[in-house]
């Protein structure tokens, strides 16, 4: 009898543990993670990542897609709950836990192709009229962490807006992922309209994957661990040589 009752304490136990299913968002952020033309689904790097670490783990949490400002507040506010592709931040980084790194990013200025804007320096950049950036985004967060007071900000939004101010001369650069920036102009048509300043490198870093704060840090070390093991094995490698 006392068998019994110990099988089934341990079986609601079990129950109870992972009926706590992670909620996990994202938003769409090419090529990091974006929806197919062929099927609708889910692809990219971080999200061929995420799914390795799910395989490892042996869960099937649904990956849902939000707009960022939105997935910014539930995360804070939620339990349960892990955004990605997040760039970690200083400003950011009381505010989560973290899982990562899951890939490299780097910021730079974009500007109209033709323009005859030349930046040698970030002081230069800050004698530019408008600069376009999307509040709750990093490039806003760096921007004005490193003093920038000539911000043209959207309040939410993703980078398509700020691709056609800058085709349409409604600002004058526009501080993004390199990747992700040419990667979305090519997709809206206008790839040879805008051109990267490459010779200043705003910011490099790299992508996690951010927890609601109360997560607990025996799931953060399982995710972190998942994702050490399959770095290790290379298959990260291979991940980010398919984009």
């Amino acid at each position: 009898m006392e068998f019994l009752k110990i099988l089934f304490f341990f079986l609601i136990f079990t129950v109870s543990l992972h009926s706590k299913t992670l909620n996990l968002m994202t938003e769409i952020f090419p090529p990091y993670q974006y929806k197919s033309n062929i099927d609708n689904s889910l692809i990219g790097i971080s999200i061929e990542i995420i799914r390795a670490i799910q395989k490892e783990l042996g869960t099937k949490d649904n990956i849902k897609v939000y707009p960022w400002s939105r997935g910014i507040k539930m995360l804070q506010k939620k339990k349960n709950t892990a955004l990605f592709s997040m760039l970690r931040t200083k400003e950011r980084e009381k505010k989560f836990k973290w899982v990562g790194p899951l890939t490299k990013m780097q910021l730079v200025f974009f500007k109209k192709r033709g323009s005859s804007i030349v930046l040698n320096s970030l002081e230069d950049a800050k004698k530019i009229s408008k600069i376009g950036v999307t509040r709750n985004v990093a490039n806003y967060d760096i921007l004005t962490e490193k003093g920038f007071e000539n911000l043209d900000i959207i309040k939410s939004g993703v980078d398509e807006q700020n691709i056609q101010k800058l085709v349409k001369g409604r600002i004058d650069l526009w501080l993004a992922l390199k990747k992700s920036g040419l990667y979305n102009a090519k997709e809206m048509g206008c790839g040879g309209q805008i051109t990267p300043i490459e010779n200043i490198i705003v910011f490099e870093g790299d992508l996690y994957i951010a927890f609601n704060k109360d997560t607990k840090d025996s799931v953060i070390n399982r995710w972190q661990n998942a994702l050490d093991k399959i770095r290790k094995n290379r298959l990260i490698t291979k991940i980010q040589a398919r984009y």
